[in-house]
């Protein structure tokens, strides 16, 4: 049988909105905790101002880990990126006009505006190839 991944994972993310929405849920605490967002209507617990990623290889592809991070709509937030590869790496999201090259084995962090709900994509500009991530804002 010819399975379509893009298929699966389109699904996959949205059993995992709909569980979020449906039950609520108490988010892991990445990072510092110096600001309290509260919960949302989802039962959410998110009280983080830096989020930690990682740009990485994981069996020959180029990823940024974790691949889907959720947060609640506020305040702006602070994504902590990691690059462990040898190479310079891109980093956009394009909804939210933000544009940067986070240097090779360096941490680098970009600050983002106060954010409303949606997903947004995260994709490196220098490299299409390079597996993308998600920034799921939940109300």
């Amino acid at each position: 049988m010819n399975r379509n991944r893009f298929g699966a994972r389109v699904f996959s993310g949205a059993v995992i909105l709909l569980a979020l929405l449906a039950f609520g849920c108490q988010g892991s605490r990445v990072g510092s905790h110096h600001g309290h967002h509260g919960k949302g209507a989802t039962g959410f617990d998110d009280d983080r101002t830096m989020v930690e990623m990682v740009s990485t290889k994981v069996g020959g592809k180029n990823v940024f880990i974790p691949s889907t991070v959720v947060l609640t709509a506020g305040e702006g937030r602070s994504l902590s990126f990691y690059n462990t590869t040898e190479i310079p790496h891109g980093f956009t999201i394009p909804a939210l006009g933000v544009e940067t090259v986070l240097p090779s084995q360096e941490e680098y962090v970009v600050e983002l505006p106060a954010l409303e709900p949606g997903v947004y994509a995260l994709q490196c500009h220098l490299h299409p190839p390079h597996r993308g991530a998600t920034l799921l804002v939940l109300p």
